[in-house]
């Protein structure tokens, strides 16, 4: 390659024979001159494909995905497109790394390059027509102990630099061969989170462009984060990776960090690669200067994404934060202010873990039973401490909120912010005792209410794989319920004697005694402790209300 970064076929005393090949020929070349052939040049779906043999102990040049690189030149112009490298780092016959470099008009842009640290050379990024196929395809190794990320080719410095995705780091502690937590990195220019372009770390211009943006205007400018905690071991397949939760953190932090020079002396030059390295990214994700912070909980599992769980550019403008991503059924909780730590805490009023410093949130609740929305939860911190202790409930297409809720004592308390701990506590407390009570108050409101829409998020809890979707299918149907039974006691409270006053003459009793009084105000203050239970959590005592207004209620 020239230190432009140009690269041909057309000066190689081959290419005449090879121009010449027809579909499915070949000829091989021993170029290190040691009597074996190392290179093999051939004609395959049309282009031009020279196979060199890195392992010096070639048996299939044209099949080798341990130890060699393939140099294509798409159509047979003599222009080199695409060079895609396997690096056995150990001599295990494995690869370690991977990389596809994209050249246009036979220069060099950009390249993917990738590190497998679970030993078994699974190839990293699956390939159609000599290029990444693409994340929908789950024969890329996405999963696992695996590091991946994008360079630009600075051809005026001959070196590369950061851009777009860099890194993508995968961890799997337990090596079942998942990703319990991915980090993703969006390197671009420091200024480009208020430049025109929402979402430059994911725009193809720039990774083709002619000249690269210098290593010191390159900034950190997204972070997204995300966990998984489901209970072990594992159960969904591999081809529909889960993440429960995840951090979507915007700033402008510049690209400088411990050990993100790599050098591979069997790479080709340009050897140094520039990537966070495994070891330092989970600190990086943990204390990254954020500007702004979004959280995203996949309520009911119905995201599965390789690339985590992550921000939707709707409500709150996060830029450079990738997508596509899912509306529905997704808890979204922001915080604009800015911190240096990812902090939660547990609220033992929702059972839920929530984004430390949030000031909103929002939860569309539809699309799983039918296809409408069916509600819609806000949230807010009324009074700035961190904490979010107001809810508002929409119904369908109501704009008025059916429900509003505001807790003084939110029961709440800080979370260590480590998978193993989250994921004990989740799954062997939290998810069971939500479980047990969505039910016990369920069954004591059916007792008033009977909703239909309510007996669906019932039965499809019912069919559930997992206890957390069950979880959220019976919070569905408990606010229902709960909704429904609350407008039946005020309506059965207001249809006695007391409150239809039959006489317009001041002092009229108006046909009630004085125990139709008593017996009504009674239980207006029921119903609001009963109101006011279900708003603070207590779901325990709401049901037993719930039972007591059912008794002392007469039905009209």
């Amino acid at each position: 390659m020239s230190s432009a970064g140009r690269l041909t076929f057309l000066e190689k005393s081959w290419w005449p024979r090879a121009k010449a090949l027809a579909e499915g020929q070949s000829f091989s070349l021993d170029l290190n001159h040691d009597g074996r052939p190392d290179t093999l040049i051939e004609r395959r779906d049309g282009n031009i494909v020279e196979s060199i043999d890195d392992s010096g102990r070639p048996s299939d040049i044209a099949s080798n995905n341990a130890d060699a690189a393939y140099v294509v030149s798409y159509h047979g112009t003599g222009f080199v497109d695409r060079m895609i490298v396997y690096i056995d780092n150990d001599n295990d016959g494995k690869a370690d790394e991977m990389e596809i470099r994209h050249y246009r008009d036979g220069y060099l842009r950009y390249a993917w390059f990738g590190e497998n640290y679970d030993k078994d050379g699974a190839r990293i990024f699956a390939l159609k027509n000599w290029s990444y196929a693409g994340g929908s395809d789950f024969n890329s190794k996405f999963r696992g102990n695996v590091n991946f990320y994008l360079n630009k080719y600075d051809p005026e410095h001959q070196r590369w630099v950061p851009l777009s995705e860099c890194p993508f780091i995968f961890w799997d502690p337990n090596r079942d061969g998942r990703g319990d937590i991915v980090l993703r990195v969006s390197a671009a220019p420091l200024a480009s989170n208020t430049g025109k372009d929402s979402d430059y770390a994911n725009n193809y211009d720039y990774m083709w462009a002619e000249k690269a943006t210098p290593l010191s205007e390159i900034g950190n400018m997204n972070v997204r984060f995300s966990y998984n905690i489901d209970p072990e071991p594992r159960r969904e397949p591999l081809e529909k990776p889960h993440y429960t939760f995840g951090f979507n953190l915007v700033g402008a932090q510049p690209y400088s960090y411990p050990n993100m020079n790599y050098t591979n002396p069997r790479r080709r030059p340009p050897q140094t690669v520039v990537r966070i390295p495994s070891s330092e990214g989970m600190s990086v994700a943990l204390h990254y200067p954020a500007q702004q912070t979004g959280f995203s909980w996949d309520e009911a599992r119905t995201v599965f994404r390789w690339e985590g769980q992550f921000w939707i550019f709707e409500r709150e403008f996060m830029p450079n934060t990738g997508g596509p991503t899912m509306r529905w059924n997704m808890r979204r909780e922001y915080s604009p202010k800015p911190s240096v730590a990812r902090s939660l805490y547990y609220s033992d009023v929702d059972k839920r873990y929530h984004l430390l410093g949030a000031t909103e949130g929002w939860l569309e609740v539809g699309h799983l039973v039918n296809n409408a929305k069916d509600l819609e939860f806000r949230y807010f911190d009324s009074d700035g401490d961190g904490y979010l202790d107001t809810t508002q409930v929409f119904a369908r297409t109501n704009p008025v909120p059916v429900r509003t809720s505001h807790v003084t004592d939110l029961r709440a308390r800080p979370v260590t912010l480590t998978r193993e701990s989250m994921q004990a506590e989740y799954n062997t407390r939290i998810l069971p005792s939500a479980i047990q009570q969505d039910q016990a108050l369920i069954a004591a409101l059916k007792e008033t209410a009977n909703v239909p829409l309510a007996a669906a998020y019932e039965a499809e809890a019912e069919k559930a794989d997992s206890a957390e979707r069950r979880r959220y299918c019976l919070d569905i149907a408990r606010e229902l319920y709960f909704l429904a039974a609350r407008d039946a006691f005020y309506s059965r409270n207001a249809a006695g004697p007391y409150p239809r006053l039959n006489s317009a003459k001041r002092g009229t009793p108006g046909g009630y005694t004085m125990g139709d009084t008593l017996s009504y105000w009674s239980n207006a203050k029921l119903i609001e402790r009963f109101v006011a239970s279900y708003g603070d959590g207590r779901l325990q005592e709401t049901a037993q209300i719930a039972r007591d207004l059912e008794k002392a209620l007469p039905r009209h």
